[in-house]
């Protein structure tokens, strides 16, 4: 009597009390009917089922390369890709040009902030001589002659100190400007060309409109610092 399956070969226990009784291949999940011959496939119930693959020694599976998995490629970064997502370089001539802007245009308000610093430790310093004389008068008992001299000693010697540091505080501030105005011309230009770029092709609408109003801006603000520059020259300089 045949005991194998016919599709795929598995092997059962079947004999004569088994005639007539249906059963479904555990390996290939074919139906079978026991016969007098043995085990055929049911005609009946019989489904056309795929070839069963063809088995792999767990020693040679363990060796089989494994797939890459689809996360892991998906996560890598293109950084070229990325450059110009972001708007390449129109991008990062822009933002150069806002950096350059921003650090000289607040420039001349942090040397204007070292006058004031200066000017406010010479205040410290005369409300300090201001507080010893009153204590020297109420608390010490020190005559006229020993408040003159420490008068004498803070006008000698502090005094002139603090008001050395005012000036130079101020030179500085004026000396600056003339760093400041050429940080802020550069700025502007690498602002202008990123703007420029911003408006080439390939640009997003959000770039496009960005450049276009800092490139408007930036024509106004040239137009009205040369038409005061202008308008100052000519009450400054004589003969004109």
């Amino acid at each position: 009597m045949n005991n194998t399956c016919p599709t795929c070969g598995a092997v059962y226990n079947v004999a004569g009390k088994d005639i007539g009784r249906r059963i479904k291949c555990k390996k290939c999940s074919s139906a079978l009917v026991v016969s007098e011959t043995g085990l055929e496939v049911d005609a009946a119930e019989a489904v056309p089922f795929p070839a069963p693959a063809p088995a792999v020694d767990d020693a040679y599976q363990e060796d089989l390369p494994r797939p890459k998995s689809r996360r892991r490629s998906s996560s890598s970064i293109d950084p070229i890709q990325m450059f110009s997502d972001f708007g390449g370089v129109p991008t990062l001539l822009f933002a150069f040009g806002a950096f350059l802007v921003i650090v000289f245009l607040f420039s001349p308000l942090i040397s204007e902030a070292a006058v004031s610093r200066a000017k406010g430790a010479e205040m410290r310093a005369q409300m300090e001589l201001d507080q010893k004389i009153e204590k020297a008068r109420k608390i010490d008992k020190k005559t006229d002659e020993d408040i003159n001299k420490m008068r004498e000693e803070y006008n000698e010697k502090k005094a002139p100190v603090l008001k050395d540091d005012i000036n130079y505080a101020r030179i500085s501030a004026l000396r600056d400007i003339y760093f400041d105005r050429y940080g802020m011309m550069l700025g502007f230009l690498f602002l202008m060309v990123g703007s420029l770029g911003f408006m080439g092709p390939g640009q997003s609408q959000i770039r496009r409109i960005v450049g276009s109003i800092v490139l408007c801006a930036q024509v106004i603000i040239i137009f009205m610092v040369f038409a005061q520059m202008s308008g100052c020259g000519k009450g400054a300089i004589p003969g004109t």
